[in-house]
C-alpha cells in the first residue's frame, strides 16, 4: 500500500466510526461526481496547481446539524508525512502553489475557497488537513466562510465533531465564538457571583475570608424553609437583626437534623455555626441603607440568593457554593491563594471520578476537601451508577449517608464544604473538621464494645477517627507549596496508607513534585517516596494536564492514578504516561477557561485509552517502566519524529523563557534549581 493510501485508510476507518462510509453513499473519495454532483461542478477549475483545471479533494461529506436548516460541507486533504500537514508564513496560512500542492491543510483551504467562489450552495465549509500514518496523525481544521475568508480552529484527534449531534455546537463555539451550551448556566451563575461579590465589597467591607461563609449561611437559611424574605425587616437589635434571623434559621434547622439523624452530631454542627456567628454581630451587614431602599445588605443578598436557589436545580450538576467560592477567590487575593488552595474545575473533578472507576458500591474520601467539589462530583457519579429499580431510593440514601467522607482543616472553608453537601441532600457526608494527618481508621477490633472504647481513647488523644467502614476510593487536590511541614507528597502518602488494598486514588499535583519534590523537599526525599510507592502500589497513569486548567494561576499540574497492591507493588507493570495538554479547553478573555467544542471527543479518547486499554499514538500515550530515578512525565520520554524547523526552535525557547519568568514571578522558581 502506498504511503498516502495508509493515511487515507485511517481516515476512512475513523469516518466509518461516525457513520460516514463509501458504501453508504454519504462519503466521497476524490471525485464527488456521483455522490455530490453540485460539489463536483464547483470544483471544475479548483486544481491545487492553480492552473484552472479540475480539482478533487481526497474526501468530502455533508453534515446536517441538529437544526435541519444547518448544513456543513467537510473537505479533507491528506499527506503521508506529519511535516506536510500545514505550511505557515509568520503564522499565516500560505496559499501559493507550492503550499496548496505540498501541504494537506493548505490544499483543503484552497479547495474551500474555490468552492465558495463558484457556488453559494455550501456557505459553511470545514477544510481539514490530515497527515501521518496509521499510528500517528495530525489533524488541523479551518473554517471557510461564504466570502472565502478562513479562520484556524483547534487541532482535532478524530472527526467526532463532524457528526449531526456535535457539529452545531462545534460551529457555535469555534466559529461564532459563542458560549458553549454546557457553560451557559455556569456563566449566568458567575455573573451573579461577580455582582454579589461587588455588592458585598461596596456595602459591607467584609473580610475576604468571610464572603463564602456569608453566602453559605444565607443559602442554608433558605434551604431550611424556615426563612422568608419578609422575615428580614431591618431591625438593628442584637436579637432580631437580619443576621440573627438568618443565623437562628440555620441553627434551628441543624438542630432538627441532629434529632432526626444521630450521626448528624455536634462535631459537624458546631464548626459550621461558629463560622456563621459573624452575621449576627456585623452591623454593616444588618443595618438598613438608603441606597438599598432602606433594606439591609443582608436583605439584598438574600433576595438574590433566593432567586439562585429557586432556579438552579440542587442535586444535579449544580455546585452553587463551589461556583461562588471560585468567584470570590478569583477576584481578589483571598484565603484560597494564601493557603495554597487551587479550586478544581468541574470538568476535572467529574473526569477524575471516572478515572478512579467510582461506583455506588465504593467509599470515597477527599482528604483535602476545600469547597467540596470532589465530593460533589463523586456523589453525582455514584448516584448515576445506581440501578433505577424498586431499591433506588434505598441505595440513594445509602450512598449520600454512608459513602462520602471528607476532611478540611480551615474553618471557613470547612463551613462552606459542609454546607455544600447539606444543600445537595447529604446531611451525613461524614465531613470532619481538623488536620488530615490526625485522621485515622477506626478500630478493627471484632469486639464491638472494645472497639468503641479504643476509638474513644484515640479521640481523647486528638485523633480524628473515621466512621468509614472502608476507604477504597480517594480523590484529592492537596494544598500547594506548604513547604517542609506539609509537602504535597505527604498528603498522598497518608491517604494511600488509609486506603484499603485494591483501592484507587486520583490526585492532582504540581509537575514540580514529580520532578524535584516541590518546595522545601530534597530530590533524595522524593526519590525515597517514589521507591516506597512502587513497592506496594501500582502507578496506573500520569496525565500531564492542560497548562491553563487552573487559570489564572501559573500552576502546571498532572493527574496521577494509583492503585494499592500490598506486597506486590508495581512489579514489571508499565505506567501509561499521557499528554493531555490539549483537552479541548482554552482561555477566552473575560470568560476564563471554557470548552472549545472538541472537549467531548478528547475526554472520550482519554477514558478509552486508560479504562478500555485502547491504543494511541506516541504523542498522546507512552507505556513506561517507572523507577525511582527516571522521569514520570510523558514529555521526558517522548521524541517528536518530525524534523524541527528554525521557527520551532525559536518558539520553544520563547515558550520556555515565558514559562520560567511566569513561575519565578509567582514564587515557584525553585523548580529550576537543585534542592539536594
Amino acid at each position: 500500500m502506498a504511503n498516502e493510501e495508509i493515511i487515507k485508510q485511517w481516515v476512512i476507518d475513523k469516518l466509518s466510526e461516525d457513520g460516514y462510509s463509501l458504501p453508504k453513499g454519504n462519503l466521497a473519495k476524490e471525485s464527488a461526481e456521483k455522490v455530490f454532483p453540485s460539489l463536483y461542478e464547483a470544483m471544475a477549475h479548483a486544481s491545487k496547481k492553480q492552473n484552472g483545471n479540475r480539482g478533487a479533494s481526497d474526501f468530502s461529506f455533508l453534515v446536517k446539524g441538529a437544526d435541519s436548516s444547518n448544513q456543513y460541507l467537510v473537505l479533507i486533504e491528506t499527506k503521508d508525512d506529519n511535516s506536510n500537514v500545514i505550511n505557515l508564513n509568520n503564522d499565516n496560512l500560505s496559499l501559493d502553489e507550492k503550499s496548496t500542492v505540498g501541504y494537506a491543510t493548505n490544499g483543503a483551504v484552497w479547495y474551500g475557497k474555490q468552492v465558495q467562489k463558484e457556488t453559494k450552495q455550501f456557505p459553511k465549509i470545514f477544510a481539514v488537513g490530515v497527515a501521518g500514518n496509521y499510528d500517528r496523525q495530525s489533524i488541523i481544521p479551518y473554517f471557510v466562510n461564504e466570502t472565502g475568508g478562513f479562520i484556524s480552529l483547534p487541532k482535532l484527534r478524530d472527526f467526532h465533531e463532524f457528526t449531526s449531534e456535535n457539529i452545531d455546537e462545534y460551529y457555535r463555539v469555534n466559529v461564532e465564538h459563542q458560549t458553549p451550551q454546557s457553560e451557559l448556566k455556569a456563566e449566568e451563575l458567575s455573573k451573579i457571583a461577580r455582582k454579589l461579590h461587588n455588592d458585598i465589597r461596596t456595602y459591607t467591607s467584609l473580610k475576604n475570608t468571610l464572603k463564602a461563609p456569608l453566602v453559605a449561611s444565607i443559602l442554608l437559611g433558605i434551604h431550611s424553609k424556615e426563612l422568608t424574605l419578609s422575615d428580614l425587616k431591618g431591625s438593628i437589635s442584637l436579637k432580631n437583626n437580619d443576621g440573627a434571623i438568618i443565623y437562628n434559621a440555620v441553627d434551628s434547622y441543624l438542630e432538627q437534623r441532629k434529632k432526626e439523624e444521630p450521626d448528624f452530631d455536634d462535631s459537624k454542627i458546631t464548626p459550621i455555626l461558629s463560622e456563621f456567628e459573624f452575621i449576627k454581630v456585623n452591623k454593616a451587614l444588618y443595618t438598613p441603607q438608603k441606597e438599598l431602599a432602606n433594606h439591609s445588605p443582608l436583605y439584598e443578598f438574600t433576595s438574590v440568593l433566593f432567586d439562585v436557589y429557586n432556579t438552579v436545580k440542587i442535586g444535579e450538576d449544580a455546585d452553587i457554593l463551589g461556583d461562588f467560592y471560585s468567584e470570590f477567590v478569583k477576584y481578589n487575593d483571598s484565603d484560597g491563594n494564601v493557603l495554597g488552595i487551587v479550586l478544581t474545575p468541574k470538568h476535572i473533578t467529574s473526569l477524575m471520578a471516572e478515572l478512579i472507576e467510582l461506583s455506588d458500591k465504593n467509599y470515597l474520601l477527599d482528604p483535602t476537601t476545600g469547597s467540596g467539589a470532589f465530593l460533589v462530583a463523586g456523589m453525582n457519579r455514584m448516584i448515576s451508577k445506581i440501578p433505577h429499580d424498586s431499591n433506588y431510593q434505598k441505595s440513594f440514601n445509602e450512598v449520600v449517608s454512608h459513602h462520602l467522607y471528607g476532611v478540611e482543616n480551615e474553618p471557613s472553608i470547612y463551613s462552606v464544604a459542609a454546607s455544600n453537601m447539606i444543600l445537595r441532600g447529604d446531611g451525613k457526608s461524614n465531613m470532619v473538621y481538623g488536620n488530615f494527618f490526625e485522621y485515622i481508621r477506626k478500630s478493627k477490633n471484632s469486639d464491638v464494645e472494645k472497639a468503641k472504647k479504643e476509638n474513644i481513647e484515640l479521640e481523647k488523644k486528638g485523633k480524628l477517627v473515621s466512621k468509614a467502614p472502608k476507604i477504597d476510593r480517594v480523590l484529592m487536590n492537596p494544598p500547594y507549596s506548604q513547604g517542609k511541614k506539609a509537602p504535597e507528597y505527604k498528603f498522598v502518602k497518608h491517604a494511600l496508607e488509609l486506603m484499603d488494598d485494591g483501592g484507587i486514588l486520583g490526585v492532582i499535583m504540581p509537575i514540580s513534585v514529580l520532578v524535584s519534590g516541590g518546595k522545601g523537599v530534597s530530590k533524595k526525599e522524593i526519590k525515597d517516596f517514589k521507591e516506597w510507592l512502587l513497592k506496594d502500589y501500582i502507578v496506573k497513569s500520569v496525565i500531564t494536564m492542560n497548562p491553563q486548567t487552573f487559570y489564572p494561576t501559573a500552576t502546571q499540574t498532572v493527574i496521577v492514578i494509583i492503585q494499592k497492591n500490598v506486597g506486590i507493588g508495581q512489579g514489571n507493570r508499565k505506567t501509561k504516561l499521557i499528554n493531555f495538554t490539549d483537552d479541548g479547553y482554552s482561555v477566552i478573555p473575560k470568560k476564563g477557561l471554557v470548552p472549545n467544542g472538541t472537549e467531548k471527543s478528547k475526554r472520550k479518547q482519554l477514558l478509552d485509552v486508560l479504562l478500555n486499554d485502547d491504543d494511541a499514538s506516541d504523542d498522546f500515550m507512552l507505556k513506561v517502566k517507572l523507577t525511582k530515578d527516571n522521569e514520570w512525565l510523558h514529555n521526558a520520554h517522548y521524541t517528536n519524529p518530525d524534523k524541527p524547523t528554525d521557527g520551532d526552535f525559536m518558539k520553544a525557547v520563547a515558550d520556555y523563557v515565558a514559562f520560567k519568568n511566569n513561575m519565578e514571578l509567582h514564587g515557584k522558581g525553585g523548580i529550576f534549581h537543585d534542592n539536594d
